[in-house]
């Protein structure tokens, strides 16, 4: 009896985290293709739901492709997430360009502090994801850049949905 009771809750919990076709918003954060939406709706994790996948405090900067109402009281919202995945780039070359961060170490440790992080997990992690030690400087090269964004989208929000076109766009447009 326990085992039936087991298999239909699983069963239960599969079709419950199923997409719903008839919706086509949902579940669009795990679409190989998300496109724009309204940021703070559909499911998924905040900073996708957010188009603000490096999860990106509101600071107060003036930030390109902001949604117009600014409703999430803690992150930026983006319009798009290709202004999210820029805003993340341009962070990044910041780091490196004016306080000298080459080291995944040394960037997450800016970007995610210990006191609310496993710091030490996440430069590991993203050092990985370029193929270095979290101490080893990271050369600035479009394919290093990519990897990182990518490995910061997965490490915020445990998925990393967009296609490389779209971290592509948001790099080069941190870098125009």
């Amino acid at each position: 009896m326990r085992l039936i009771l087991l298999s239909a809750l699983g069963a239960g919990l599969y079709l419950a985290a199923k997409s719903d076709d008839s919706d086509p918003g949902a579940n669009a954060w795990a679409s190989d293709t998300p496109g724009p939406r309204s940021p703070g709706t559909g499911s998924g994790p905040r900073g996708i739901r957010n188009n603000n996948p490096g999860n990106l405090e509101n600071n107060g900067i003036p930030w390109q492709g902001l949604a117009d109402q600014q409703t999430d009281s803690r992150f930026y919202q983006f319009g798009d997430p290709v202004y999210g995945v820029r805003a993340l780039a341009r962070t990044l070359r910041t780091y490196r360009e004016r306080y000298g961060l080459t080291t995944a170490r040394g960037i997450i440790s800016r970007w995610a502090p210990a006191f609310e992080n496993d710091t030490g997990s996440y430069a590991r992690a993203v050092a990985a994801a370029v193929g270095v030690d979290a101490d080893t400087p990271i050369k600035d090269t479009p394919g290093n850049r990519q990897r990182m964004v990518k490995a910061i989208i997965k490490h915020e929000n445990g998925l990393q949905p967009y296609p490389d076109s779209l971290i592509d766009d948001g790099i080069a447009r941190a870098y125009a």
